[in-house]
């Protein structure tokens, strides 16, 4: 279907598309968001962007205008400097989002997890008073000049001081983006990492998990003495390498909990 058919809009800066509210409409704006995020080079980004935007656009269908077809939802995404802007708006009431529920559902449920996706993988996220318009912003990853470019399939990473709740989610895109990019082993230098956290563990094993999958694997060398610790405890040096710093205990040596 061309541009006038389905309604779809591309500018210099992001793409828009106003559609009577039916999920089968959701599918043109999916794929506008990946040839938008195509032509910037922004690749790396689409399962998540693909992911927030659904949540928010069937939500905007389903329950903001209860599949009413009358009504219009309006949907955008923008880049702005350094980050990506989605905006949905539908024609409903709105619902009282102040109060919007903030645990984890019940495993055994079969909805309620839209919210709690779009608080893991946004950097933030707003609704407009009456709660019919909900914009989601998504930071672009900075080309980060300590990565070089994958030859034999390995990338090498100098990490920053830390690597917890608040760096992770910038920290997942440069991972995905370069496995997406042909990344086979990971080579992550934390010899300038003083602060790891529950949510940075888990990164690294959910990336190491990414790269097993592929054959490849997940490498951290110059490891200081309390984070290799850590980590030893955890048993993660069985499932991918952790090369200690100088002065660190040795893999394989027993660590003591204190």
């Amino acid at each position: 279907m061309s541009q006038q058919q389905t309604g779809l809009l591309h500018g210099a800066d992001g793409i828009s598309y106003d559609f009577p509210a039916s999920t089968e409409n959701v599918e043109i704006f999916i794929a506008g968001i990946h040839g938008f995020l195509a032509e910037r080079a922004l690749g790396g980004l689409a399962f998540d962007i693909e992911l927030l935007a659904r949540e928010a656009l069937v939500n905007a269908v389903q329950h903001g205008s209860r599949c009413d077809a009358s009504k219009l939802v309006s949907a955008s995404l923008r880049l702005e400097g350094a980050a990506l802007v989605l905006t949905v708006r539908d024609q409903g009431a709105g619902w009282d989002w102040r109060n919007m529920p903030i645990a984890t559902p019940d495993p055994a449920r079969e909805s309620g997890r839209g919210l709690i996706i779009i608080r893991k993988y946004a950097d933030s996220f707003a609704y407009n008073d009456s709660g019919n318009a909900l914009t989601i912003t998504k930071r672009v990853p900075s080309e980060d000049t300590n990565m070089t470019t994958p030859q034999d399939g390995t990338v090498r990473l100098a990490m920053e001081p830390r690597v917890s709740a608040q760096d992770v989610p910038a920290l997942r895109e440069v991972f995905r983006a370069r496995i997406q990019e042909g990344a086979r082993q990971l080579h992550l230098d934390f010899s300038r990492v003083e602060s790891l956290d529950s949510m940075g563990i888990g990164l690294l094993v959910a990336t190491h998990n990414s790269l097993a999958k592929q054959g490849g694997a997940l490498v951290l060398s110059e490891v200081r003495k309390d984070i290799h610790q850590l980590l030893t405890l955890m048993r993660l040096d069985k499932h991918f390498s952790i090369t200690p710093a100088p002065g660190s205990p040795a893999q394989g040596d027993t660590v003591q909990a204190g």
